[in-house]
């Protein structure tokens, strides 16, 4: 549990945060200059800050003292890697394990166990340099890892890099909070990211703490409260695993009562109750006034219209399943010819294989 209650000031920008953040992977989500670096920076120690910082019931600061940078149990990945060109990747693992091991107890998290979860044995003896973008985001969360924090703190780790590195490094980022067990922060502006790795979500505006709950409850808000501050028009729905198809590879979701059926995860063994926050790209919604029949898609979701936004090409449409919002778009032409308008209820058309 890391208890916060700090104000920052620098120039005309402060920061007041006051929360407590339990386990889990949790966003801090805002847009650019907002303070979500600076928030990382106070918890770790790297900047001056004043009122109380607690974690796991010792006290890092307060009124009184402040405890050292380096005295923090804090893994802290930045948006550049800061890998030692000098070394080769093993040096830079063995440089953390030794930091470590300086008047602490036995490591806990070994080079092995790293090793092994980043997939690294093929590039231990590879010079830096030689690493793809990819490549060394791995080497920095394992070294980050050896440094056997208890608190992990991401600032922005997929950052610079394109769509297919981002694919490539999301389950890694996924098994650096959740299979090491450790409390983590996860700065971005990406509701994506966002949605796809983490529990809970702070949502920070201006320097202040506007939101603190679950990752569907802060996108929600979001969307309702703070329209500018959303980073993509995908939309988000929100579903509980009810079963798992093993001869088919799907898991079967329950979306405000009805049924999704998604790929299963290649990374993630989810597990019945849980909830998955899916991204949909409104080009993959299609729209029907009729149930269909004898189609491929295998979800086919009673929708109603709330909006529809024109222009001389296209049809953007906001539609409701329970309380969630769905976006689709369409052609004008496909918009006209059915005749859409708010209030008519409709059937969403959503291929599987589009659902991330």
């Amino acid at each position: 549990m890391l208890e916060l209650n700090i104000k920052l000031a620098r120039n005309n920008f402060e920061l007041n945060i006051a929360t407590v953040i339990g386990a889990g992977v949790t966003a801090v989500y805002g847009p650019s200059g907002c303070g979500k670096s600076s928030l990382l920076k106070a918890i770790a120690g790297l900047v001056k800050a004043q009122g109380q910082i607690t974690f796991m019931g010792d006290a890092w600061l307060d009124a009184t003292q402040q405890t050292h940078a380096y005295q923090r149990p804090v893994g802290l990945l930045f948006q550049d890697d800061r890998l030692f060109d000098h070394l080769d990747v093993l040096g830079n693992l063995n440089f953390a394990l030794k930091r470590a091991s300086k008047g602490k107890p036995a490591n806990i998290i070994s080079l092995d166990a790293v090793v092994g979860t980043f997939d690294l044995a093929t590039l231990l003896e590879r010079s830096i340099e030689n690493l793809s973008g990819g490549e060394r985001r791995r080497v920095a969360m394992a070294r980050t890892l050896l440094t056997q924090p208890k608190l992990l703190l991401l600032d922005e780790p997929l950052s610079g890099l394109d769509e297919a590195r981002k694919k490539e490094i999301l389950p890694y980022l996924y098994a650096l909070a959740t299979d090491f067990q450790i409390p983590t922060l996860y700065v971005s502006h990406q509701l994506e990211e966002v949605t796809q790795l983490c529990q809970n979500m702070l949502v920070i505006a201006d320097g202040d703490l506007c939101f603190h709950g679950s990752t569907h409850e802060g996108v929600n808000y979001v969307e309702a409260q703070l329209n500018d501050l959303m980073t993509t028009d995908l939309s988000f729905l929100t579903g509980t695993v009810i079963g798992q198809d093993g001869t088919y590879h799907l898991t079967q979701l329950d979306v405000a009562g009805q049924k999704v059926q998604i790929p299963q995860s290649q990374y993630r063994n989810l597990q019945l109750g849980e909830q998955v926050t899916l991204n949909l790209r409104p080009s993959d919604v299609a729209l029907a006034l009729e149930q269909p029949k004898g189609i491929s898609i295998r979800n086919v979701l009673q929708v109603a219209i709330k909006t529809v936004t024109t222009t001389e090409r296209f049809a953007d449409i906001t539609l409701t399943i329970g309380e969630q919002t769905l976006r689709s778009r369409i052609t004008l032409a496909a918009s006209n010819e059915l005749e859409l308008v708010p209030g008519m209820t409709a059937y969403a058309l959503l291929k599987s294989s589009a659902l991330a």
